[in-house]
């Protein structure tokens, strides 16, 4: 297969990959970056389309010659791809425009609390594992699923100010599962937990679902690293005058550049440095103690700290 070609000509540059699937199932594969060397494999390419995108540099693009090229490859490499490329013909999967108004929540969802089914209790307990209470449960309709696409994963939506439903992400509660996440079909430009966001006081910003259940109040989740553009054009015109950045250990180029910018309209901003843990992996008290302890970022120690990055 085309497939397995070109991932075991991607191997021979750029090591051993881990196997993923797309958000549409295609496969793909995890390698460690060339461009920005981060410990973890933070590189996915699609080998069905070629695409690729690091998850920490942003370094991506369409085609796998230029992360040959990045790589350093020897000619006989570009040599095998090209052959590749015409024998098999790769091409770019055309993307349907996902409508914002038309998402709901999957049929085959079923709710935990008031489930008797073995299977509930299994989500049950990985939610336990990662923090959340059922209070939490009740509070974010976090349901599961037996079948389907989201079949052993807890689904856990978002709603907009307005109690309608805007996105939502699937976490695979079965150890042995291929795919760990899914990600609903619909367009990431939204504001994560809208409809429990108080925009009259400070928000905190950090990265997932469960980052959020853990740090309690006011937490938006960006579902990623990029702050969509309605989340960042309502923070612009909201109230809020102090803003927290809870990004991974990973996305701290990211929470240097939001840091920038919201500065930059007169929003006071400050960063929560956790080393190599998460919201979710500290917990509401640890957590709750950086928050405390968080110092202002200034025009001064952002350039700092960004020259130190580089």
């Amino acid at each position: 297969m085309k497939e397995d070609l070109l991932k075991h000509l991607l191997e021979s540059v750029l090591g051993l990959s881990k196997s993923s699937r797309g958000a549409r199932g295609e496969q793909s594969a995890v390698f460690t970056c060339p461009s920005c060397n981060h410990r973890k494999k933070k590189l996915t390419v699609n080998l069905v389309t070629q695409q690729f995108q690091c998850w920490v540099c942003n370094f991506k693009g369409h085609r796998a010659f230029k992360l040959l090229k990045e790589a350093k490859a020897n000619p006989k490499a570009y040599d095998t791809l090209k052959s590749i490329d015409s024998e098999y013909k790769f091409k770019k999967l055309k993307q349907p425009k996902p409508d914002p108004t038309s998402l709901q929540l999957p049929k085959e969802i079923e709710p935990i609390i008031s489930s008797s089914a073995v299977l509930s209790r299994h989500a049950l307990h990985y939610l336990k594992g990662r923090g959340v209470t059922e209070q939490d449960i009740v509070k974010y309709n976090i349901h599961y699923s037996e079948t389907g696409d989201l079949r052993n994963m807890v689904v856990i939506p978002s709603y907009d100010e307005n109690g309608n439903i805007n996105y939502y992400v699937g976490r695979s509660f079965d150890k042995n599962a291929y795919i760990k996440h899914k990600l609903a079909p619909a367009t990431k430009d939204i504001i994560g937990f809208d409809l429990y966001i108080n925009w009259d006081l400070p928000i905190i910003l950090c990265e997932g679902a469960f980052d959020a259940m853990a740090i309690k109040r006011n937490a938006i989740p960006l579902f990623g690293k990029r702050i969509s553009d309605s989340l960042m054009k309502k923070i612009i015109e909201s109230n809020v005058k102090k803003i927290y950045l809870a990004l991974d250990e990973d996305a701290l180029k990211d929470a240097y550049n939001h840091a920038k910018t919201f500065m930059s309209y007169g929003k006071r901003v400050y960063l929560i440095e956790m080393g190599d843990k998460d919201p979710s992996e500290l917990g509401f008290k640890k957590f709750t103690k950086l928050l405390h302890n968080a110092i202002e970022l200034t025009t001064s120690t952002l350039m700092k700290k960004r020259l130190a990055l580089s």
